[in-house]
């Protein structure tokens, strides 16, 4: 079966979802046969740049032929683009313009880039080179200066929720909508990271999707447990507090990325603390009534626990046996010792 990504990938710039400004641009472009012969695209991961990119390629090419896409951190070497500009001396045969998409070009390494350098100040005749990064402070100021550079910003948090909304419905899958806003959330921005997410849970709960089967399908600890464990914290209570974080454990849960998602869980609490709202928080709103409860504690002792349990993330990071670790911590911090 397709993957979810893949069958609902954009084929058109008005499928796009967001990046209004880059559409308009890149369609004026097409239209008046006025585009660039380099362009730089940037960006997060799955806001859009690869799937812009092949867009691009295809309406300037009128939908005849293909790209030709280059994985740039496997084939970053001089003699990969000595490749490149060999192959560019070749007119295209099946469409009017060649067209390369070198992505994550970050990765090229400064003998390539170099060696590019030459091709994009002298290209070769109906030649268009689109590069993809994630991480654009590596590309040498000398290649900036050459290419028409695009920033895709991170996609908004409620059109992540209203397109995996679309895809859930068009698959025919009952959902509860706050299984859907929580993989908005933790989607941080990237489209194809949601809808990666949500194809993953699909494959675990078919028919109806809970809140309750995504966070079991993505593997991340019961937001039920969060909040229990944050109250002994808070309250001190060191064996019930042992307990759990045994029963966690027992229970296959990698430790160090329970600590990760615990961090985070507790800024969440905190930034509730300071905004009142969920509309910044990964936790979903169905859990107001625990929050609630949680802001009876003062705003020194939540941040105090934002401090400890970045302690604790720090002092795990490299340790093969978390566990010991992570009780021993929380010992001393329930029963008092050393703050």
């Amino acid at each position: 079966m397709k993957a979810l990504a893949l069958k609902y990938r954009p084929e058109t710039f008005d499928d796009v979802v967001e990046q209004k400004a880059i559409r308009q641009i890149l369609q004026e472009q097409v239209a008046t046969k006025t585009h660039k012969h380099a362009y730089l695209f940037t960006g997060g991961a799955g806001t859009g740049k690869t799937t812009c990119a092949r867009i691009l390629a295809n309406e300037i090419n009128a939908g005849k032929g293909k790209p030709i896409e280059i994985d740039a951190a496997s084939n970053n070497g001089v003699d990969d683009v000595r490749e490149i500009i060999n192959d560019a001396k070749f007119k295209a045969l099946d469409s009017e313009y060649k067209v390369y998409i070198l992505d994550e070009c970050h990765m090229f390494s400064t003998g390539a880039w170099n060696a590019m350098l030459k091709l994009i100040e002298e290209p070769p005749a109906k030649t268009i080179f689109i590069f993809c990064t994630t991480d654009p402070q590596k590309i040498p100021a000398t290649i900036l200066s050459r290419v028409q550079r695009y920033d895709f910003q991170r996609i908004t948090y409620g059109a992540i929720l209203e397109r995996l909304c679309y895809i859930a419905e068009q698959e025919g899958v009952e959902y509860e909508k706050s299984a859907l806003e929580y993989i908005a959330k933790l989607a941080e921005g990237g489209m194809r990271d949601a809808i990666t997410m949500l194809d993953k849970c699909l494959s675990f709960s078919k028919d109806a999707l809970t809140l309750k089967d995504v966070v079991e399908a993505l593997g991340t600890v019961d937001y039920d447990a969060m909040f229990e464990i944050l109250g002994f914290l808070l309250g001190r209570r060191t064996a019930p507090l042992l307990t759990k974080i045994d029963t966690i454990h027992k229970s296959g849960v990698d430790l160090k990325q329970f600590m990760k998602q615990f961090g985070w869980f507790v800024l969440d609490v905190c930034k509730y603390q300071k905004l009142g709202n969920f509309a910044y928080l990964q936790i979903p709103e169905t859990y107001e009534g625990q929050m609630k409860q949680l802001m009876e504690f003062q705003e020194d002792n939540l941040l105090e626990m934002l401090r400890k349990v970045l302690e604790v993330n720090n002092l795990i990071r490299w340790e093969a046996n978390a566990k010991a670790l992570i009780e021993a911590s929380f010992i001393l911090h329930c029963e008092g010792v050393g703050g």
